[in-house]
Formats: C-alpha cells, structure tokens, sequence
C-alpha cells in the first residue's frame, strides 16, 4: 500500500528546518553523491550511493533516509515520516534550475522497477524538459497543470505573484501541498480533471505536463489520460487558450499522431484553429511505434515487457509515428490573425531556454513588417566558426557557420558576404542601407540584392540570430 501524504503534513516545518539546518541543496547533494548519483537512482542502483552517504553527520542521515531509502535512525525524522518496515514514507529531490533550487517529494520507489497506478514519480526527464522550456519572466498569476508532486509549481513560485497548481489524483495534489510547505512557499492547490478546477479563471501564464503518452487503456494515472490516441493532447492545446490573460503564454507537452495517408505536421497545427492564439510547436523526437513502444515499457514496465509489447503495438495500428514535442501558445491583443509555426529541433538546446519561447512571439510582428527599414544587432551569445585547410598558397577557409551559446542553439551556414552583411549589424544603421552598401560592393543590383537577402534574413530573425536594436 502507498502511504497517505497527508499523514506527512503537519510536520514538514520540522522536516524543513532540519533539511536547512544540515545544509541541504542541490550542490551539497552532487558533493555526497557524485554528480552521477541520479542516474544510480533511476536504475535502482543503490549500493553506491549507501557507501556515499556513509557518514554520521545530519545531512548523509538525511540523505540515506530521504535520497538513498535506507533504514531511518531514530531522531532522524518525526515518526509520523517513518512507515511500518522502518523505511522513509516519501522521498525527497532537490531540484536546481538556474538559480532556483526546490525540494520535491514523491512516492518511494521508481518507474523501472514497479509501479503502482496512483503511484506519484519523482522528477524524470519530461518535467525537466518542460522547466527548460518555460519563461521565467515575472507574471501575476501562473497555472500547473498536472503538477504531480508540484516541481512545476516550486520552480513558478519565484517569478510570480500567485501559483494555483492541479491534478486529478489525490496523492499528487497532496505531494504538492507537501512540497509547499517543505519550501516555505505558498501554493493554492486544486485536486480535479485537467482544466475542470480553474473554469472561469484567467492566467499569465500556464504550464502542463500532462498525462500524454498513447497507449492502450490507463494503466498509471500520472502517464495514461485514459482518452484514445492524442486526444488530451489536442483538448489541452484547444481549451487551455480560455485560461489565457491578454498577452498571455501557455507551455506544455505533448505527443501527436502521424497517421497512414495523414499529415502530423497538419493535424497538430489544427489543434490552434478557433484558439485566438499563436502556436509555436518545437518537436524534439519522431518515433516509429516499435520504439515508441519499447522506449515507455522500459521506462515503466520493464519486467512485463514481452506480455505488453504485442497488446500496446496492436492499439497503434494506423500510426506512421508519434512525435513529442513542446507547444508554446500566446494569447495575442493585436487584434491580427493568429500564425502556428512549426520547428524540427533536433540539435543540443541550452539547459534552459524559455527566455526564446517569449522572444519567439515577439518576432512574429517585426516578420510581419519591413525588414529593410529595421535596425538589426546580432544577439550577443552568436559565435562564427570557420574550419580552414592549408593548401599550396596558404589557409583557405573551407566551412563557415554561425553558432548560439544559448536559447535552441540553432547554427547555419554562412558565406562570406553574409558574414560581412552580419558583422555590420551593431543596431545603428537599417537593414536595407547595409545591403546596399554590400550590392556595391560586390556589383549586385541594388533590387536583386534585396531580393537575394531578405530570405536570408528572414531567416536570421525567426531564429533569433538578429535581434531589433
């Protein structure tokens, strides 16, 4: 049986004051258990990190009892954290993001291994992928959806005046308001069906990891809507927009569906008709239904992988490929038609980037204008790289490309012209009186220049390479 967190509440002041007490962080648990210890703890390796935390002071007896699952020492934790067979009753994470670190409890335990169908997962690879994706901007009021044990939420709390976070299952909601109180933050925490709770209410911002994985039936509640094939997905990006303030963004994840005979570009730039909002879709992954398949049962349900590898291929008959992906919606107050752009990203991205999902949007009216009249600067964490041979009359340079540090990393090729058009943008001079400057250079007609580099240009800008000065 999992315990009941809220068992666990009225004495996580106490829990928190010692967790601060013995200097628990993120940095100070990368220091006891090597920077690795995570990956041990995913796999279910504890051994390693048993002979880690073999120490006798406050944090390795909070570490072995809280991290690792070890036997609780008496004195380490109120006895209302300690279960029947001696063990913690939760487990915590603690979670850095930029220069926010927050406290995660979760349900003992990992998906690999055996799961439970209320089960409440510690923080994995999807809720980081979401926390990088989403702007840190201050805002009013901001909207977890889905929040499982509430690390959206933390991380949210920092920059903005008011957290509403919610789930449909129980436990999760309950983690939450544990989790809030472990970090001395406040959250208004709602238990119920995806948008259900919020009805009526506006935000800044929202965010949702929701269950979106296409499988057959609803076997884990923090992983299976329950709904068939990608429908949660497209209620989500179709209703959330209702919950938008003006000038408002939404983040979330989702899979979408290839179908035979069907365009997935087209079907999940549909899910924006009638929304009001401009749609950014940044896919990160397209998998045939055999490694979609084997990718999830390894993820959760190792040990019964030949039972369930027929039955949840079989409910993807039809499928092509399921994409995941992260879409970003913005509510616009322009009054213009909204625009969804789609962008296969399948390079390194910045740890965190949601500083791009705001510049994004920003973009779309300085596209919409005259690009030629804009004063333009190259973004500062842009790098321009050459690779060079030697030959009989010295270096030649063979490649040129432009790199971002930061945002989605996106690199293109350049040649010499447009590394000497770029190297002009310091914000001070018009697009169009440095292109015609290089057509005289060069010998170009003025117009055919023009017409030569506003594609280019165009380009530069949707990537965030040049920025309005």
């Amino acid at each position: 049986m999992l315990p009941d967190p809220s068992l666990l509440l009225a004495d996580a002041a106490r829990v928190r004051d010692a967790l601060g007490e013995a200097g628990w962080s993120a940095a100070a648990l990368d220091e006891l258990l090597g920077p690795g210890y995570r990956e041990h703890l995913d796999r279910g390796e504890y051994a390693p990190l048993v002979r880690r935390s073999a120490g006798r002071d406050p944090l390795a007896l909070l570490v072995r009892a809280l991290v690792v699952g070890g036997p609780v020492e008496d004195g380490v934790l109120p006895p209302a954290w300690v279960g029947p067979d001696g063990g913690a009753r939760v487990r915590l994470q603690a979670v850095p993001l930029a220069d926010t670190d927050v406290v995660v409890p979760h349900d003992p335990g990992h998906a690999g291994a055996s799961v439970e169908r209320e089960q409440v997962l510690g923080v994995g690879a999807a809720s980081m992928t979401l926390a990088a994706a989403t702007p840190r901007q201050l805002v009013g009021r901001t909207l977890d959806v889905g929040c499982g044990a509430g690390v959206q939420a933390l991380l949210a709390e920092d920059h903005s005046r008011e957290v509403v976070a919610t789930d449909s299952n129980p436990r999760a909601t309950a983690l939450a308001r544990l989790a809030a109180l472990l970090n001395g933050v406040e959250l208004e925490v709602r238990t119920g069906d995806l948008l259900e709770p919020v009805a009526g209410e506006q935000f800044d911002l929202v965010v949702s990891n929701p269950p979106f994985v296409i499988g057959p039936g609803r076997r884990y509640t923090y992983r299976d809507a329950g709904l068939e094939g990608d429908e949660v997905s497209r209620r989500l990006v179709q209703e959330l927009p209702a919950l938008l303030a003006p000038g408002g963004h939404g983040v979330l994840l989702v899979n979408w569906l290839h179908l035979d005979g069907e365009s997935g570009d087209d079907r999940v730039r549909s899910w924006f008709e009638g929304t009001g909002c401009d749609g950014w879709v940044v896919q990160r992954e397209l998998a045939a239904p055999e490694d979609y398949v084997t990718a999830w049962l390894r993820d959760t349900d190792e040990p019964a992988f030949d039972s369930l590898y027929d039955e949840w291929l079989a409910a993807l008959a039809g499928v092509e490929a399921v994409a995941f992906g992260i879409v970003a919606l913005h509510r616009r107050t322009d009054g213009l038609s909204p625009e969804v752009r789609l962008d296969v990203v399948d390079q390194p991205m910045a740890a965190t980037w949601g500083e791009e999902v705001v510049a994004h949007f920003g973009r779309r009216s300085v596209l919409g204008g005259d690009l030629m009249a804009q004063r333009f600067r190259l973004r500062e964490d842009v790098a321009l790289h050459e690779v060079s041979s030697r030959g009989p009359e010295g270096w030649s340079v063979d490649a040129r490309w432009l790199q971002q540090e930061a945002g989605l990393r996106w690199n293109g090729v350049l040649d010499p012209y447009g590394g000497a058009l770029l190297a002009a943008c310091d914000g001070r001079v018009p697009m169009g009186a440095l292109v015609a400057v290089l057509a005289a250079s060069t010998g170009l007609d003025p117009d055919d220049a023009v017409a030569q580099i506003t594609p280019v240009v165009t380009r530069l800008v949707t990537q965030g390479f040049l920025v309005v000065a």
